[in-house]
């Protein structure tokens, strides 16, 4: 301290520059794989705002959330659940451990690897009953985003429900190309609303186009943000699709038809809403689900009852398919009201198509 207090005012002036004035430079080098430094300012460039407002989307995503990490420790889950986990199944590696981190930028793609920012997953996916997925870049959001079973084999008779019975959730995948329900015998066929066809990007048409203040649209995802009243209309209201026949001003659009049967036609997820409601109620007084205990208006599959009839195994897989796609309708309209439709006129008279038998003393009588 003796030999600082002595130094000159100049003198000490240059000290404390020395100590405190170093100038950091980027330098073009060889990196990585001897790549010039310059090769990163292709992503870190402090003029590619392009990448900085998907950071800031992403923030406000479910994935960044990290609501659902917890499910990375177990194994099963962890290829969706966890950025670990995922990047291990697509490229046939493991992963170990009991820490976790989110979904983020580095999930979906490799740009320190690859060089470029292409999705690490691009081949089409296998659906859970066999059914082949392939919406180009959509093709990575089916990866996790599909029902995970197949409705042939897992929908039967002398079924054993649980809390846990259904599609995975988030079934969009299967929902979008109208496959994954439970298609009762004797309906006929079940069909598909525009959207099968015309969204040739899957989720990405809808879902990641634009983005209003960084929460709806873009790495985002999301088609709507209650707090601040907005949707995202962008992709539904291009030339291809609703903006030939008349933009769309919400996502809830005046549905073709009164499908839930209560004398009034309107928004396609209010007529939805209905059916599922209608359908909840006939299986919840049929003894088939019940109200969760610790989530109040949420309703189960009932844990441990076992059903003989294939038929009312299927309504109970329909209801969950329905609500676990979380569009109201929107993915794919038609598909979703014939499978509710459908299960409801079992559950009210033993036939999809809502015509009861007639019993057999009547048969009888007749001859």
């Amino acid at each position: 301290m003796k030999k600082l207090k002595s130094l000159s005012v100049p003198a000490l002036a240059v000290l404390m520059i020395a100590v405190t004035g170093c100038e950091r430079k980027i330098t073009n080098e060889a990196g990585q794989d001897g790549l010039a430094a310059s090769t990163c300012f292709t992503c870190h460039g402090d003029q590619n705002f392009e990448l900085v407002a998907a950071q800031q989307q992403w923030a406000n995503s479910k994935h960044a959330s990290g609501d659902n990490i917890d499910k990375g420790a177990r194994s099963s889950c962890g290829k969706c659940h966890a950025n670990e986990g995922f990047v291990a199944e697509v490229t046939g590696g493991t992963v170990d451990g009991e820490h976790f981190t989110t979904i983020s930028c580095f999930t979906c793609h490799a740009p320190h690897t690859n060089g470029n920012l292409n999705l690490r997953v691009t081949a089409p996916v296998t659906l859970g009953d066999g059914e082949i997925f392939d919406r180009g870049p959509a093709n990575l959001c089916a990866s996790c985003h599909q029902s995970r079973r197949d409705v042939n084999t897992y929908v039967y008779a002398g079924r054993e429900l649980s809390s846990h019975f259904g599609p995975h959730h988030s079934n969009q995948a299967d929902m979008l190309v109208a496959t994954g329900g439970y298609e009762y015998a004797g309906f006929g066929k079940y069909h598909s609303s525009a959207h099968a066809g015309s969204a040739t990007k899957g989720c990405i048409d809808c879902h990641m186009t634009g983005s209003a203040e960084n929460v709806i649209g873009g790495h985002a995802f999301y088609m709507e943000n209650e707090e601040r009243e907005i949707e995202n209309l962008t992709g539904c209201n291009v030339d291809e699709c609703h903006g030939i026949t008349g933009k769309l001003t919400e996502l809830n659009r005046l549905a073709d038809a009164d499908f839930d049967g209560d004398g009034a036609t309107e928004g396609v997820q209010d007529e939805i809403e209905g059916l599922v409601h209608e359908l909840r109620d006939l299986l919840l007084a049929a003894g088939l689900i019940e109200e969760d205990e610790d989530e109040p208006g949420e309703f189960d599959p009932t844990d441990d009852l076992v059903v003989p009839d294939k038929d009312s195994v299927g309504a109970v897989y329909n209801y969950k398919f329905v609500e676990e796609d979380r569009s109201g309708g929107v993915h794919n309209t038609d598909y979703a009201v014939e499978l509710l439709q459908s299960s409801i006129n079992f559950i009210k008279t033993g036939s999809p198509n809502g015509i009861a038998p007639r019993p057999k003393k009547d048969m009888l009588a007749a001859h």
